[in-house]
Parts: C-alpha cells; structure tokens; sequence
C-alpha cells in the first residue's frame, strides 16, 4: 500500500460520519477487549457477540476455516459437557467449572463474530486501537499492590501502541513502539513479551527489504523464515539473558530453570510433563467440570519429578488441580476439557493464524501487530492457561482473517461509500 493510500484510509476515518452503527461499532470493540465478567467469568463482550449472530454469521459464508472453527468450537462444548457426565462415575465433577468453561469457549465464538462484524463497519485499525483501549481500561481494575508491567501493563499497552503505529504502515513509527516496548521489558523481567517484540521487529525489517528490493517470496520461504528467526531470537535472547543484559535477577531465575531441567523451555514450563502424563492417561479428554483424581494428581506430580521440579508445592495443589485441571497450556486445557474437537479448535486457530501471516509476508503487507499477534497465538496455545490466551486471541484471529478480509473490505466500501484506498487498506490489514 502506498503512502498516499494510508492517508486515504485514515482520512477516511477521521472524515466518516459516526453515525449509531460505527459508534456501536466501536464500542463492542471496547467492551470485547475490557473482558467485563458476569457470574462464572462469562465474558459480557463474548456474549454479546452471540447475540449479534444474524450479523456476524454472513460473514462465515465463504470463511472455511471460521465456519470450522465455530462449529468446533459448539461441538467442545457439548464435548465438554458429556465427557463430564461419563467421567464422572469415578471423578468429582463441579458444575461451576462446567458451565465456566463452557462460556470461554462459547465466548471465544461471539467474541471473533462481534470483531468480524465491527470490521465490516469501521475497518480493522479502528478495530483494532478500540480493542486495545478496552484492554488498557481493564487495567484500572488491576491496579493493586502486586501490579507490575510483566503480569498487568505489558500486553494491553503492547496491543494499543502498536494498533496506532501501525495505522500510516510507515516503518519507523512501528521500530520506535517496539524498541521503546522492549526496553521497558528488558528491566522489567518480562522475557517472553520482549522476545515477541524483537522477533515482531526483526520480520517487519526482513519485509520491508524485500519490498524495496522487489523481490518476492514463495509461501515456504515466509514459513521458514519466520520459524528461523524465532529460533535465533530465542537463543539470542536466552544468550542475553544469561550473560547478565537482563538484570541479575532474570540471569538467576533462568539458570535455575535450565539447570533443573535441561531446557529454558521446560525448566519455565513444567505444566508440560503434567499435561502429557494427563492426556496419555486420558486421550480422549476428561471433560469440563471435572476435578483431577488422586490417581490423575499422582502420575502428574510424578511425571513433573521426572523433569527435575519438585511438584510439592500450593501452585500445583491449588492452581492446577484445586478446583479443576489447568496445565497452563492453551491445547492442553482445551484437549483435557473438551476432548477432540477442543484440540481440532486449536489446531484450526493455528492454521488461521500461520495462513495470514504467510499471506500479509507474501504481499509485503504485514505489520508489527499482526506479527506480534501471531506470534503470542502460538506462545499462548503451548504454554499460557486458555482464560489468558483469550485476552488476545479474538483480535488476533480478525486480523489474521484472510478468508474473510476481500468480502469484508467490500462490504466496507459499499456500506461507508469508502474510497478505493480504503478498501484496499482493509484488505491489508491493520
């Protein structure tokens, strides 16, 4: 997209006529994105999402992989529901962790039908800098004795700094955001969030010399590429890290974790011995509601032995089975809870997410936040619990939705009467 094309797209949206569609527009991205609760942690942006579907469902028509998704995404639910009642002959089941996770998923679904639908009506930067100001909100209630910029500051601003650099697609702006992010990382611990953000910035780079050199690239050339660079912005940052670039404190806490188990990876998650030990006792799931036996407790603490961590602790005891099972893994909640089509979900979101990201490379159109956000999918769907990958997750599949973007982007020029450019920025993404 050209310089003169970006100024299309934003004029458009500082000239549009805000009528009650676009204002409601961008208030369901706020309210998506603040993740307000109702009783049993169902999301309220979630819900309403679900109540629009005769507006969002359109939409799907010529999605595959969104109308898989959606239908998968059902199908855990019910999956979650009758794994409960066969599990529960010889498991404690709790209908609150039943109905609770029920509602992640099922809010996951009007969630990314409530932005799809936004989308259409004030294009995916608005969308995308709402999103991030409803999660900046959510921060005032977070704000307590035990707030820090790893665990409460760090994301929301990510998502909200980088959805406003982004919006001219100029490349400086979107450097100085991420280097700026960075740093306010390096001091603070917070060492997986840095790490999306160097590699986010490393393939804005690589991009953009290949759009000035005219050349283009096959889809298995932007795969590898960008596995490559996640593989050398891992060593390198574990490298800084323990050469002391990072703070003594960070350099300490990651050797022991290495040292424990051999590996950075399983030595900060060992949730993943606890999940394999998990899932070959029980392959086919283990239902929603249910809570983990003795028997389940006792292979998992033993299989996070066998790695080097001591399991004997309150985390494991309350956290991962105190009122359930939460093995602090995206794909490993979803198979336990939900079974098979809770794994096939994660399998469809991450098949979304690398189809737009090859397609934003291959047409020189990606941006920093699309590369962050792809990158924090995968991170979440291995080794973050579901409930906090879902503070990211919807916005990240709609602006990596490229079976939808074409029909979105003209539905947007014929209803907001938009200019070419902007439909065109559209199509880009944010």
């Amino acid at each position: 997209m050209t310089p003169r094309t970006a100024a299309a797209g934003g004029a458009d949206i500082l000239t549009r006529k805000w009528t009650a569609e676009p204002v409601f527009a961008i208030l369901l991205c706020v309210i998506v994105g603040l993740r307000l609760a109702l009783p049993f942690n169902a999301p309220v942006g979630g819900l309403v999402g679900l109540l629009l579907v005769p507006l969002w469902l359109p939409l799907l028509r010529r999605a595959r992989l969104f109308v898989a998704l959606a239908a998968l995404l059902v199908a855990a639910t019910v999956a979650g529901v009758l794994l409960t009642w066969w599990m529960s002959t010889d498991h404690l089941a709790l209908p609150s962790s039943l109905v609770e996770r029920s509602a992640l998923a099922l809010g996951l679904l009007g969630a990314v039908g409530a932005l799809l639908w936004a989308r259409t009506v004030i294009g995916l930067s608005a969308v995308s800098i709402a999103y991030g100001v409803g999660m900046t909100l959510g921060i005032l209630g977070e704000i307590d004795a035990t707030a820090s910029w790893r665990f409460t500051f760090s994301i929301p601003l990510t998502i909200l700094l980088m959805a406003i650099a982004a919006r001219g697609d100029r490349l400086m702006p979107q450097l100085v955001v991420v280097v700026l992010l960075a740093a306010v990382g390096v001091v603070n611990d917070a060492r997986s969030n840095t790490a999306m953000l160097l590699l986010a910035a490393v393939v804005l780079i690589w991009q953009r010399i290949g759009r000035v050199a005219g050349s283009a690239r096959r889809r298995a050339g932007n795969v590898v590429g960008v596995v490559l660079f996640g593989i050398a912005v891992f060593f390198v940052a574990q490298a800084a890290i323990l050469e002391g670039f990072f703070g003594e404190a960070t350099k300490d806490r990651t050797q022991a974790q290495i040292s424990t188990s051999g590996s950075l990876l399983l030595g900060g998650r060992p949730e993943i011995a606890a999940s394999e030990a998990l899932i070959r006792l029980n392959p086919w799931g283990m239902g929603s509601g249910i809570v983990a036996s003795p028997t389940d407790v006792t292979a998992a603490k033993s299989s996070m032995a066998a790695i080097g961590y001591d399991p004997h602790n309150n985390y494991v005891d309350r956290f991962m089975f105190g009122g359930g099972i939460e093995v602090h893994s995206m794909v490993g909640d979803f198979w336990l809870w939900f079974g098979l089509p809770g794994l096939a979900a994660c399998v469809v979101v991450a098949v979304i997410a690398g189809m737009g990201l090859e397609r934003a490379l291959r047409e020189g159109a990606c941006t920093v936040l699309a590369v962050y956000l792809a990158t924090r999918l995968v991170w979440d769907l291995a080794f973050s619990p579901a409930v906090s990958a879902m503070k990211t997750l919807p916005l990240a599949l709609v602006v990596l939705a490229v079976p939808v973007s074409a029909l979105i982007a003209q539905r947007s020029s014929v209803r907001q009467g938009a200019p070419q450019g902007a439909a065109a920025a559209d199509r880009r993404g944010t």
